[in-house]
């Protein structure tokens, strides 16, 4: 059959190429890196969302992110052994508050579970309006019991490794257009060989 009508031959070229409409999802590659001699930017995806990761190899080893079902999200690794998670999905009702993800937090130890910790809107960088972040902070004597250490110690994280903390960045994010999915998002102290900003939803 011949198509007559370029817009029509358009509407059908997107629409069977899904590659392409990935393509125009995916941001532009970082220009900076951790080592430009070591490290490579690549292109990561899994569970609907695709993130820019460095892979270095360096005299201290071999630093890369890595797909793992069992999370779903992504971990860093040194060699073979794991070192953190650094993206990770949590799954929740459409138009339920994100709220609705702490007992999952909770029941798999990533915060602990009692009622002075709870979700806090926070400021973590420019991004869409449909788009909000949020970290996990303690109220009440958990909050003050945190800002009134024993002398000369550094007080652990108040609410959990997925918990706010003084010592690395810590989030999540929401978006509008993907109402049924939370991501958990660790920069850590110094950085966790991805890009966070380029976290898209595909």
């Amino acid at each position: 059959m011949k198509l007559k009508s370029p817009i029509l031959f358009s509407l059908l070229w997107i629409a069977c190429s899904p590659i392409q409409a990935r393509a125009e999802v995916r941001p532009p590659m970082p220009t900076h890196s951790t080592d430009k001699y070591g490290c490579e930017w690549q292109w990561l995806r899994g569970g609907g969302i695709g993130l820019w990761a460095e892979n270095c190899k360096l005299a201290t080893g071999n630093w890369h992110v890595d797909w793992e079902s069992a999370l779903p999200g992504f971990a860093l690794w040194h060699d073979d052994d794991r070192v953190a998670t650094v993206v990770q999905i949590f799954r929740k009702p459409p138009g339920a508050s994100i709220d609705t993800v702490l007992p999952e937090l909770k029941s798999r130890h990533y915060v602990p579970d009692v009622v002075d910790c709870q979700f806090k809107p926070v400021n973590i960088r420019p991004a869409p309006r449909t788009i909000a972040f949020f970290d996990i902070r303690p109220e009440g004597e958990r909050l003050k019991d945190f800002e009134s250490p024993p002398k000369d110690q550094v007080p652990p994280p108040p609410c959990g490794e997925y918990g706010w903390s003084t010592h690395g960045i810590r989030y999540f994010i929401s978006d509008l257009r993907q109402p049924e999915l939370i991501l958990y998002v660790n920069e850590g102290q110094d950085g966790t060989m991805i890009e966070p900003d380029s976290i898209v939803f595909e």
